[in-house]
Parts: C-alpha cells; sequence; structure tokens
C-alpha cells in the first residue's frame, strides 16, 4: 500500500513540477524572443510533450503487462504447489523413511 501512494505522489509531483517548468518556459519564451522564433520554440515544446506523453503510456502499459505476467505465474505456481486434494490428512503418512548408516 505504501508502494502504491508513494507511486501516486511521485507521478503527482511529476506531472504538476512539468506543468509548472513548462508555463514558466512559455512565458520566458514570449518575452524575450521574436514571433517566429516563439512559434518555432511553441511547435517544439508541444513534440516533447507528446513525447513525454507517450513515454508515460508505454510506461503504464509496461506495467499493466508486469503485473498480469506477475499474477500468471503466481497462478501456475499455486497450481504446481497446491496440496494435492485426494493426499492422505495424516501428515506423518507422507515423511520419507530415514535412512540408516
Amino acid at each position: 500500500m505504501k508502494r502504491i501512494f508513494w507511486s501516486g505522489v511521485g507521478y503527482a509531483a511529476g506531472i504538476s513540477s512539468s506543468i509548472y517548468v513548462q508555463r514558466r518556459v512559455r512565458r520566458a519564451v514570449e518575452h524575450y524572443t521574436p514571433e517566429q522564433i516563439r512559434q518555432d520554440a511553441a511547435v517544439r515544446g508541444r513534440q516533447v510533450a507528446d513525447k513525454a506523453r507517450d513515454v508515460v503510456v508505454d510506461l503504464r502499459e509496461a506495467a499493466a503487462e508486469g503485473a498480469d505476467a506477475m499474477r500468471a505465474r503466481e497462478e501456475e505456481l499455486k497450481a504446481e504447489f497446491a496440496p494435492d486434494p485426494g493426499a492422505r490428512k495424516n501428515p506423518r503418512q507422507h515423511r520419507p523413511s530415514r535412512l540408516r548408516h
């Protein structure tokens, strides 16, 4: 539960800081550059933001795929190591005999 919480905090901090930086850069660009350079910077900024969104989507998909694989493997292991329902109830009967030297 802690990991989920801190992951959420990390995502929120990352998103909010990137929005903050994006706004600050946009203001600085508008203040100091001529119109054509400003337009080029805006286009590049949008491209960078789009690539960042794509990375976030890829990371989410990878995390979901990993979680699915983990669940599937867990089910395989449970099926492999689950107690046999037809086994004897007395645990002493399952012990292997001891070898004598």
